[in-house]
């Protein structure tokens, strides 16, 4: 056989054999513990339970909670980044001054880490003294305790996080619109098409396939929260801004180990789903009439 047409095949199984091994077989050799009796104290001597940590994960009064504020995340944050960064994409497309420095200025919140970030929205959204309480006592407010109640720390939480992503959505989003040739709005306009029909019909199907990426990164990072809520709540009051990052943590703080394990593999099942269906379904969306 000759040499030459062999070596693109090993080039081809080699990376494949090495990503079986280290990112599929090694990174889930570890969910084997949601099925043992690991925990702070037993160490050693495991046995295995079958699906008795995950019946009880599931079971538990915490994990729909858990679940529906994950959604809630995902949900919220996707549907306003991808909006805001669309908007916003779409003012800095137009001819205007000083657009090189708006796109600075949208982009900075995206370089913050999660802790800075919890931190400042910890200090706007603080009961006493807090920002946004004393732009309400200005108008005869009372204080409101915005981290104090599910309702606003879920409210508030996401707000955090919209504010730290939509730079990223802006960036990707007008890289999109300015990859459209502007044949196609030169031959619109001469056609005697409006603006609003050039973005509906040229413009929107064109960046599709870029808003899609916008989308799913969003649905996915909004799925994986848990540092931004960490520092603003710490999944409370009680466990009433949790999500599955934060029940993962706190299942594991508590010395509860196989439990956390068996999150970790339900929150895994849930990203591969969402990841389908985004998958299936986004191809329609893709297409240019």
């Amino acid at each position: 056989m000759n040499r030459k047409k062999i070596y693109p095949l090993y080039l081809a199984v080699i990376p494949a054999v090495v990503f079986t091994i280290f990112f599929i077989i090694l990174s889930t050799a570890g969910y084997y513990y949601a099925f043992t009796n690991w925990s702070a104290a037993r160490t050693s001597d495991l046995k295995f339970v079958g699906l008795e940590n995950i019946l009880s994960i599931i079971q538990s009064s915490k994990v729909p909670v858990a679940f529906v504020n994950t959604l809630i995340y995902a949900g919220v944050k996707t549907v306003m980044v991808t909006l805001l960064g669309f908007v916003f994409a779409y003012i800095l497309n137009r001819d205007i001054r000083s657009r090189t420095a708006l796109r600075t200025v949208y982009f900075i919140p995206s370089v913050f880490s999660c802790l800075v970030v919890g931190l400042i929205f910890s200090a706007v959204f603080q009961t006493r003294h807090g920002t946004l309480n004393n732009i309400l006592n200005l108008f005869g407010i009372a204080n409101i305790q915005w981290l104090g109640s599910r309702g606003t720390a879920v409210f508030a939480i996401s707000m955090a996080e919209v504010w730290r992503n939509v730079g990223y959505a802006i960036i990707i989003t007008l890289a999109g619109m300015q990859s459209v040739s502007s044949d196609y709005i030169e031959a619109a306009m001469l056609d005697g098409a409006t603006e609003w029909q050039m973005f509906r019909k040229i413009t929107l199907p064109l960046i599709m396939p870029t808003v899609n990426v916008n989308i799913l990164f969003s649905l996915i990072y909004g799925l994986k929260m848990f540092d931004l809520i960490y520092v603003m709540t710490g999944g409370g009051p009680g466990n009433a801004t949790e999500s599955f990052g934060t029940l993962m943590m706190n299942e594991m703080s508590a010395g509860r180990y196989a439990q956390s394990v068996a999150v970790n593999l339900v929150f895994t099942l849930l990203l591969i789903i969402v990841s389908m269906l985004y998958q299936k379904f986004s191809s329609r969306w893709e297409t240019v009439e």
